[in-house]
């Protein structure tokens, strides 16, 4: 006698249901025929795989051992299932993406949103990380595409660009410097600045024109969000560079534009070079150049 996957599927629900005929009810099945499936199984692996606790059934160690071989088994299952019908179909699948958190509040329901518009039966399976772990999850082939800043990409991986928005002073309200204008990044020398972690895509670009004036900031705090960044300058801790998502606009803030064209965060789309897109990811790449298509980096 062989395992079948049917016997595989009827273990796994007596084994999350800890109940025979709760199983049975479940699946659609008689509690005769579950029972005989689940004791065929036991008799072809050789060991009794529960116990009995009251009018419950509880795993024993070969039964935990087995369950965990046999979940891994029927996600593996469901994952090539998918893959398949991402191959046969480019408007129905699941594509996965990851992005940093700076851009969860505002593009990433834009996009998202105006994509699912024109293909209904496409789904997302969505990862907020930082650069480092996006990029990990694509080269692990764990993620079809991330929404990231350019700082750590090599020629490894493919990236669209998909907009810069600029970076703007934020200032909490009734700074000396609230009825300026504008203002040089020299300005901010000695100012005391709220920074972002090296998790953040933000902190790479903040640095990189800090570097380029040889100015050192007066940082008095390095926050992993945008929004805790937008509450620390509100209530007074210092100023900071920001672009004006919807998220930090909730806090009583006032802007000032940087006297500076490179004031500005990159963003794109980046997937890994060296592997085939589906059907259903290419659907998603034409959409993204369609909507992005004459954007340049300045």
């Amino acid at each position: 006698m062989k395992i079948e996957w049917q016997q595989i599927e009827y273990f796994i629900a007596v084994a999350k249901l800890q109940h025979m005929t709760k199983a049975a009810q479940q699946l659609s099945l008689s509690q005769p025929a579950l029972s005989r499936s689940i004791a065929g199984l036991e008799k072809e692996l050789g060991v009794a795989l529960f116990e009995r606790s009251g009018r419950n059934l509880v795993l024993n160690r070969f039964g935990r051992l087995f369950l965990e071989r046999a979940e891994h088994a029927f996600r593996e299952i469901e994952q090539a299932k998918q893959e398949i019908a991402n191959q046969i179909n480019p408007e129905a699948g699941v594509i996965s993406l990851s992005f940093l958190h700076t851009l969860g509040a505002q593009l990433i329901p834009s996009l998202l949103g105006s994509f699912r518009e024109r293909y209904t039966d496409i789904r997302f399976e969505l990862h907020e990380s930082s650069n480092q772990q996006l990029l990990t999850l694509i080269s692990n082939h764990e993620c079809d595409f991330g929404l990231s800043t350019p700082e750590l990409l090599d020629d490894k991986f493919n990236w669209h660009l998909l907009g810069m928005p600029e970076l703007f002073l934020a200032l909490p309200q009734h700074h000396r410097w609230s009825s300026k204008s504008q203002i040089s990044l020299e300005e901010l020398q000695d100012e005391p600045f709220v920074g972002l972690k090296t998790s953040c895509g933000l902190n790479f670009t903040i640095n990189q024109l800090f570097e380029k004036k040889q100015i050192r900031p007066n940082t008095v705090f390095e926050a992993d969000e945008l929004d805790t960044v937008a509450g620390l300058v509100s209530a007074g801790f210092g100023v900071a560079l920001l672009p004006k998502t919807i998220g930090v606009q909730n806090h009583q803030l006032h802007w000032v534009k940087v006297d500076d064209p490179a004031c500005k965060l990159p963003i794109g789309v980046v997937w890994k070079k060296d592997r085939p897109l589906t059907p259903v990811s290419e659907t998603f790449l034409d959409f993204i150049r369609e909507k992005y298509p004459l954007v340049q980096q300045e």
